[in-house]
């Protein structure tokens, strides 16, 4: 597994060649960059988020290969983070276009993931009012899928021919305009929706605890053929104002860095060995205690430090003792 920086969540945003060189000094060794119209322009450039879409299309991977030189940095995933099933229809198709211009530039940067919301036409509430079952009115679930299909169907096929995933931030809040892709039960009716292995998860095990989804390392072995992608953040639950809202309240969990939280991160890192996850754990700081890079190399410390070996290394090796330090009894001949 590789430590990984999201590009623009919760960071400063500097140019993608001070991203890279920030990223060799701190031994962060793969990169989600952060792109499209959903993210602000940087200095003066024309575009939004970190790289130019249409003039990679247009020009080639020359600037991007220049950016990275000989820094042992990757870009791992390109990122949007866009709602495709947004119930406005004008807007839904801006941001298909712009989902495949990804794609495009995926196939062309030699980059296999995009990472995005699987977004939601009925906002974040769309399970309906709780505690009155699956077929009251304002249950929106069925609905969302079935737009799930219109969108994810044709797109996991684009994908596919060019030889990219797509990966759901498993966020139930989505940005601002909900996320279907937010539970293992909303996990399996997408995936039998749109039966297609080019569509899994961008895994992110915070989200987990704030939604009281348990035993996060069942959660990842049951779902790691799935799991193209995760992100590196926790939450932490702050019960003393869980007590006094309830879990309708608005300001009982936050996000924190790893460590900072409830997330097991050893049986998250254990389990994602288990499934065979080699890919990136994406830092992606939301903290509003240590904000900035500073918080992420920080993030990225931490999680090294609980990193197993690569497979196959020996943690221990063998020790022999000298003659006159074995005990009586035991000397080796």
């Amino acid at each position: 597994m590789n430590i990984g920086v999201a590009s623009l969540i919760g960071v400063e945003p500097i140019p993608f060649p001070d991203l890279v060189q920030w990223a060799a000094a701190h031994d962060i060794s793969a990169l989600e960059v952060n792109v499209g119209p959903g993210f602000p322009a940087i200095g003066a450039a024309p575009y939004g988020g970190h790289l130019d879409l249409d003039g990679i299309i247009a020009n080639g991977r020359s600037p991007i290969e220049d950016a990275l030189g000989d820094a042992d940095v990757r870009i791992a995933s390109l990122a949007p983070m866009i709602n495709l099933m947004s119930g406005d229809l004008g807007l839904r198709t801006e941001r298909i276009e712009t989902m495949r211009k990804t794609i495009d530039v995926c196939q062309i940067l030699g980059v296999d993931t995009v990472v995005t919301f699987a977004g939601s036409a009925f906002g974040m509430h769309f399970w309906g009012l709780p505690g009155v079952g699956g077929n009251h009115a304002s249950n929106k679930v069925a609905a969302n899928l079935a737009i799930f299909r219109e969108v994810y169907g044709p797109i996991a096929d684009y994908g596919a021919d060019r030889g990219v995933r797509i990966a759901f931030e498993t966020a139930g809040r989505g940005g601002p305009e909900g996320n279907i892709a937010q539970s293992p039960a909303l996990w399996d009716a997408m995936f039998e929706t749109v039966p297609s292995p080019a569509i899994g998860l961008s895994f992110d095990p915070s989200h987990l605890i704030w939604l009281h989804v348990p035993h996060i390392g069942d959660v990842i072995r049951a779902y790691g053929s799935r799991i193209y992608h995760v992100d590196g953040k926790d939450c932490e639950i702050m019960p003393a104002r869980l007590a006094r809202q309830g879990i309708l309240g608005n300001d009982w969990w936050r996000y924190r860095l790893p460590g900072l939280g409830s997330v097991p991160w050893p049986e998250v890192l254990s389990a994602l060995r288990d499934v065979g996850y080699d890919g990136i754990i994406a830092i992606e700081n939301e903290d509003p205690l240590c904000p900035g890079f500073a918080g992420v190399a920080w993030a990225a410390d931490y999680l090294r430090r609980l990193l197993l070996p690569p497979a196959g290394t020996a943690v221990f090796a063998p020790i022999r003792l000298t003659a006159a330090a074995q005990p009586k009894g035991t000397r080796q001949p």
